[in-house]
């Protein structure tokens, strides 16, 4: 119970300043950083098809892969 606080807050309801750990934003962290390193496989595998057979029109979409990671 911070005594800054405490003229904001009357008494009873001070449990607003109560810090929780909600479970819902953990879960989607995980999932958007699951994401991320699919797209940035993908954007490697599109990489080195481009240099290993000469496809220059594949650098385009690893680029984007890339980005969307990000």
């Amino acid at each position: 119970n911070c005594s800054y606080f405490k003229h904001f807050t009357p008494g009873e309801s001070s449990e607003i300043f109560e810090v929780t750990t909600q479970k819902e934003y953990s879960i989607s962290a995980a999932a958007i950083a699951i994401f991320s390193v699919g797209f940035a496989i993908i954007g490697t595998i599109c990489i080195l098809l481009s240099f290993r057979k000469k496809k220059d029109y594949l650098l385009k979409p690893a680029s984007m892969f890339y980005t969307f990671a990000g």
